[in-house]
């Protein structure tokens, strides 16, 4: 694809299904499809931001085995996750159910009485472990990490500094962790009106942008008017999400949808989802780059005759 258009990476929001990230990358490494660009949003950014580091798919998911794997922070977003309701009624599994339950109580109080239920450390830790030092100016491959500022809401695009302070304000989800505040911004996780950050790929210097779309959260349980309230903001931007997804050259979306979005046990299902995913697109994929590269190489070619006749 040398002679092809410049190939940028979006890759979406979408917490632990956004791990199928890992998956794509894999798909695209194997068709020989190596993205010059990367910018992500949220789980997106932690993924980009590692292959911007070390583009190497098997690397980027050894890496974020590690994280994902890691103890504390699994033991963290358990509660998050409804346990199936049939396991919950055998009698070993009673006791973990009620705990679950009492957490994600607790939760749900924490959430509406402050503005936020973790410290900051608690993810900037183990980002500052995945990524150490670096910088965005240390990066093999340009990489931008896309936030939201709630005070204007506008996109906060980081593309230089440290590598940690870009991709967690767009890892810090609204209420779990604190948000950044600078400039007079409060800047937050992007996912919400930033969900794929194709613009931001593009501003980046991408000619073809591929798209990854990790499905949003779909619970259709109405138990509360909380979840009403809920289920249509979900609808508002899976909306706005079709818009933005059509500004792209191509897109993937892994079926990830039957996970939910804090099961991060289900990391190594979700990869797998999204090299299937990636893997179905290929064929039509290589296809329109190679006509653009012709297409390329055909403008070239007549405004090189042209050049000539003038001569």
């Amino acid at each position: 694809m040398a002679d092809g258009p410049r190939i940028g990476l979006a890759l979406g929001s979408g917490g632990a299904r956004g791990l199928a990230h890992a998956g794509v990358l894999e798909a695209l490494e194997e068709a020989g499809l190596r993205p010059q660009l990367v910018a992500g949003t949220s789980m997106g950014s932690i993924v980009g931001g590692l292959y911007a580091q070390d583009p190497d798919p098997t690397s980027v998911w050894a890496r974020l085995e590690s994280y994902v794997g890691n103890e504390e922070f699994a033991s963290y977003w358990a509660p998050f996750v409804p346990r199936n309701e049939l396991e919950a009624r055998e009698p070993q599994h009673r006791l973990a159910g009620v705990h679950d339950f009492m957490q994600r109580k607790l939760i749900a109080v924490k959430t509406v009485t402050r503005p936020w239920i973790q410290e900051e450390h608690r993810l900037r830790g183990p980002l500052a472990e995945l990524f150490g030092m670096a910088t965005f100016a240390d990066l093999r491959i340009p990489f931008a990490a896309v936030a939201l500022d709630l005070v204007s809401g506008s996109s906060v695009v980081f593309r230089e500094g440290p590598l940690v302070d870009g991709i967690y304000a767009s890892s810090a989800i609204p209420a779990v962790f604190p948000p950044v505040e600078r400039d007079g911004m409060v800047i937050c996780d992007g996912g919400g009106p930033f969900r794929v950050p194709i613009e931001a790929c593009r501003d980046l210097g991408a000619e073809f942008v591929i798209a990854v779309d990790i499905p949003a959260f779909e619970d259709t349980r109405f138990a509360t008017g909380l979840d009403m309230v809920l289920r249509s903001n979900t609808i508002a931007r899976q909306r706005l999400n079709r818009f933005v997804c059509a500004m792209a050259d191509w897109v993937i979306r892994p079926d990830v949808t039957q996970f939910h979005w804090a099961d991060f046990q289900a990391g190594e299902a979700c990869r797998a989802r999204g090299y299937l995913a990636a893997r179905a697109e290929l064929p039509g994929l290589l296809a329109e780059l190679k006509r653009r590269g012709d297409d390329a190489a055909g403008s070239r070619t007549r405004r090189a005759l042209r050049g000539l006749l003038r001569l």
